[in-house]
């Protein structure tokens, strides 16, 4: 058969069967399998029977290859007494058996191998049995009771349980391919839009630039103008005043600056300081062996 459709009503003379499985198939390829939630919060919870060697399983529905599963009241479990010289670790699961024999999903202790480094046992999963562990417990050894704090919940493990999520996923590829195809019809439409604005804003800008430099030059000639006509100015200013100052020496100025130059004029170095009322001159003079100029400070008489 090429087409397969379903589920449809029966018709007189056109009947249309369908088995349990149709339905499983249908769920499972749209479902995962694991456990339901009720507000994010998952049932089918392990807790430890304190003092006994029992487990006890708190109500959930579970969802197993599309096959339904729910427990309306807490199942309790009994494990097997350990060794007496080696530990044990049991696993609960929720057993799906799809074998004509059993076409069942129960809740099952799954007792594993004493060692002396126990591990948990290896869930089944094949064509006829698919399992999920809701928690695994260390049985020590020769002890007739559980230890709440050697059990292990186990039902948010994906790989172990985890719970029910979409198997259909959003077609991102074809999201994607949509994008491309559009991105590059309105490409062309954006850039050649871009070089046209970038033209538009080009010719302004020169406009602008143009304005500018001629309204700079002008600044700058009246400016220029404008500080030459200051300096000649201060320049006329500056010559009359000069020639006003030169009359102001009289020939008792002259007189006693030509006084000035007289006293200084045999000095070396005409420089002279007083101290303690007596007046010195310094300046430089060459030893007697020709080494260099050495200072000369001496009391003038």
């Amino acid at each position: 058969m090429a087409e397969i459709f379903k589920f449809f009503n029966s018709a007189p003379g056109d009947e249309r069967w369908h088995f349990a499985s149709d339905f499983a198939d249908y769920f499972g390829n749209v479902l995962s399998s694991g456990l339901l939630h009720v507000n994010n919060n998952p049932g089918l919870q392990v807790i430890v029977n304190t003092g006994t060697l029992q487990t006890i399983v708190a109500t959930g529905e579970a969802l197993i290859k599309g096959y339904s599963y729910a427990n309306t009241l807490p199942i309790t479990l009994t494990h097997d007494l350990p060794e007496t010289n080696s530990d044990r670790i049991d696993r609960i699961v929720l057993r799906l058996d799809l074998r004509n024999a059993n076409r069942y999903i129960k809740v099952f202790v799954k007792t594993g191998e004493s060692s002396v480094n126990p591990v948990a046992p290896t869930l089944q999963r094949d064509e006829n049995v698919f399992e999920l562990s809701l928690a695994q417990i260390l049985i020590k050894r020769n002890t007739a009771s559980l230890e709440p704090a050697r059990l292990i919940d186990e039902r948010m493990k994906e790989d172990l349980c985890g719970i029910v999520y979409s198997l259909i996923s959003v077609p991102t590829s074809v999201f994607q391919q949509q994008w491309d195809y559009w991105f590059s019809a309105q490409k062309g439409f954006y850039v050649q839009e871009m070089l046209d604005w970038m033209d538009e804003q080009q010719t302004v800008f020169n406009a602008w630039k143009e304005s500018e430099t001629t309204d700079f030059e002008e600044w700058k000639d009246e400016e220029e103008t404008s500080f030459s006509t200051w300096l000649q100015s201060q320049k006329g200013l500056f010559d009359s005043w000069f020639a006003t100052i030169k009359d102001i020496l009289d020939t008792n100025a002259a007189g006693n600056l030509q006084q000035q130059i007289d006293a200084h004029k045999d000095a070396a170095m005409p420089h002279k300081f007083t101290k303690n009322n007596v007046t010195y001159r310094y300046g430089f003079e060459v030893n007697d062996n020709l080494d260099g100029l050495v200072a000369l400070i001496e009391e003038v008489k």
